[in-house]
């Protein structure tokens, strides 16, 4: 049990004394810490007896480490793919610690955090990459967390900045012929890359790792995808990894409509000195095609919003459209092409009208087709 020691009024230093043992019987290191207030003493002692039984005790000196020495320790430890490795030692080293880097790993509050959110607002961050520096900082401190070097998480206590998904314009979507000039100029080795993310909804990365094994009649299985990462701190080069949001061995099936099936000789798609290409590759590719082209702004993602419009508008479920786009959560395709569900729509139109239409008068019209502000409107 904790000890409260009153060293008198006559004492040197301050006058109450906790001594208490940290969680690990007899053998455990004791410790002590001065308060002026007999109070502030009696709070202390009770809270740490709390803690012990509770199995919630923080060492006092685990988190007295600068945030940047931890994120360096956190980094060599943490078991992520070498894309997530990537992106979290980049966040930290190029957006957070330029501003807490020097703070105690303990010192960091929410409001921190919050102040963190506001300047990346002010220096323009879009909403999708203030998110995912979110994440980088979450998990960093969750990991302090879970190991009892801070008690709670700041970056979960601290209030989020709104992220909401923007749903996508069909009407700024390339036509059908655009996507067919763009794949003539992008010339014959990627041509047929931008064919099959239009025609079955992938990503830049799983196109380039498909491969002619992938093609079956009617079923197009994607097993991997090409990255970019520098193997945490080594060489950057372009490899082969798990597809997004799954595991080494995992796949994702997508409809292969009849159209792309004779483009499976031309996979995997390998650079001139028969290299897996950088998804930039493939970008920059684009971008001097449209450029040429003459044509709006497009990118390669729009290739996958085409192919999520014309399934959706066509009564393709979204449920099977999420899964097929390999989305974490429908509630993400939902956000983003809900609005595209036609059925849905035609749906409620011919719900109400069978309900309303034998009560709302068939001669009920208005008399003029405007009416001015504050005018009568004469019914007849």
């Amino acid at each position: 049990m904790a000890k409260i020691i009153d060293k008198g009024a006559d004492g040197s230093g301050k006058r109450w004394v906790v001594r208490y043992r940290e969680p690990g019987g007899r053998g455990a290191r004791q410790r002590e810490k001065s308060f002026d207030r007999k109070r502030d003493a009696v709070d202390f002692a009770t809270r740490v007896e709390h803690d012990k039984r509770t199995q919630v005790y923080i060492d006092p000196d685990a988190g007295k480490v600068t945030l940047r020495v931890f994120v360096q320790e956190w980094l060599e430890t943490i078991s992520v793919s070498d894309g997530t490795w990537e992106s979290y030692e980049r966040i930290w080293r190029l957006h957070v610690l330029p501003q807490l880097g020097r703070k105690l790993l303990s010192q960091v509050t929410a409001a921190d955090i919050e102040k963190l959110y506001n300047l990346w607002r002010a220096q323009g961050a879009e909403p999708n990459t203030i998110e995912s520096r979110r994440i980088a900082l979450s998990s960093a401190f969750t990991h302090a967390a879970r190991h009892k070097r801070i008690a709670t998480n700041p970056a979960k206590e601290a209030l989020a900045p709104e992220h909401h998904i923007v749903p996508v314009d069909e009407r700024a979507l390339p036509s059908l012929e655009e996507v067919s000039a763009i794949a003539e100029s992008i010339g014959p080795r990627l041509g047929p890359a931008i064919w099959m993310m239009a025609s079955c909804g992938l990503r830049i990365g799983e196109t380039l790792g498909l491969s002619s094994q992938d093609f079956d009649t009617g079923m197009l299985r994607l097993r991997r995808q090409v990255v970019r990462t520098n193997a945490r701190g080594g060489r950057y080069a372009a490899r082969y990894a798990p597809l997004k949001h799954r595991k080494e061995g995992e796949w994702r099936d997508v409809p292969l409509p009849e159209s792309a099936f004779p483009l499976a000789p031309y996979f995997p798609i390998l650079s001139e000195s028969e290299t897996i290409p950088y998804p930039d590759l493939l970008r920059k590719s684009w971008n001097r095609a449209i450029r040429r082209l003459g044509m709006r702004p497009y990118t390669p993602h729009d290739l996958r919003h085409k192919w999520a419009t014309v399934t959706l508008t066509n009564g393709v479920s979204i449920h099977e459209v999420s899964r097929w786009l390999g989305h974490r959560s429908i509630k993400v395709t939902v956000d983003r092409y809900g609005h595209l569900t036609q059925d849905g729509r035609e749906r409620c139109r011919q719900v109400v009208s069978a309900v309303y239409a034998d009560h709302v008068p068939s001669g009920l019209r208005p008399a003029r087709t405007c009416a001015a502000p504050g005018a009568e409107l004469v019914l007849g």
